[in-house]
């Protein structure tokens, strides 16, 4: 058995340079890794699946995506039991499917002895995801392109408080809203997305109001992470963790997590055997 942590991240802020001839919308991003992890296993098997307390996850999961991409690039026959620990909310701008992709390929190549360097890190971007290359460079940093173009190395090794609602954010819709602006300049305090979701997403703005009920004050605060539905706080203060403590009825988590300016899994994997 093999074991792997797969961390998740947030975009400290996001802006919309332009829409791209195929539809996507290119970006400028700071993309920040943070603590807090998913776990997955994998033990050799004849045929791919995902066992997972999500029942969403064990189908359509990018875990099998990324490791049929490898076996089909790199001409290898990989195929596990895989037990996936969702530590990190999905659909909630963290990702965290992204995540288990890039760590999953990253193991193979440590599996098969290929270097990470052999990687088309744009072939990637578009077969599996957008954050997949961001994952595998394994470094906070800003992005460009749809995501896929890694920039200056950057980290905000600070404190960051999460909010995660129980509300999944469809990612295309928030992209293809009407709402939705382009920048004319960047904005490194300013998410692009967050107006667009608070318009398509009712059960998002419910929540989002609500928690502005708890103290006016945390309008100029809460932040979003990439399409949503997770905002956050950077270097809260202990009014704001006590603020946000939730109570009988809310439907969200918090954490308490640390930025990240570079993950090596290899020095936090395990291996055991039957």
């Amino acid at each position: 058995m093999y074991n792997i942590k797969t961390p998740a991240k947030i975009n400290t802020f996001l802006n919309i340079d332009s829409v791209r001839e195929d539809g996507y919308h290119n970006i400028f991003s700071h993309m920040q890794l943070i603590d807090l992890f998913d776990e997955i296993s994998f033990v050799f098997s004849s045929s791919n699946a995902v066992f997972c307390e999500y029942s969403e996850l064990r189908e359509e999961n990018l875990i099998i995506k990324s490791i049929e991409y490898f076996n089909d690039t790199f001409s290898t026959n990989y195929n596990f039991q895989i037990n996936l620990k969702k530590n990190i909310p999905f659909g909630s701008g963290l990702g965290g499917g992204s995540s288990n992709a890039a760590y999953t390929i990253l193991f193979l190549c440590i599996l098969s002895g290929i270097s990470v360097e052999k990687l088309n890190a744009q072939e990637v971007g578009k077969e599996i995801g957008a954050d997949v290359p961001f994952f595998i460079n394994s470094k906070s940093c800003y992005v460009a392109g749809f995501g896929d173009s890694l920039q200056e190395a950057f980290s905000k090794n600070i404190e960051y408080l999460l909010i995660s609602p129980e509300v999944n954010v469809s990612t295309s819709q928030i992209f293809q809203s009407n709402y939705l602006k382009i920048d004319e300049l960047h904005d490194h305090e300013k998410n692009s997305l967050f107006e667009p979701l608070l318009k398509e997403n009712r059960e998002f703005k419910n929540f989002y109001e609500r928690l502005l009920n708890k103290s006016s004050n945390l309008q100029n605060r809460l932040k979003l992470s990439g399409s949503g539905s997770s905002l956050f706080i950077e270097s809260p203060t202990v009014e704001e963790k006590q603020i946000l403590q939730p109570k009988n009825g809310d439907n969200f988590r918090i954490f308490c997590l640390k930025g990240l300016e570079y993950y090596d899994f290899k020095t936090d994997w395990g291996v055991a055997k039957w």
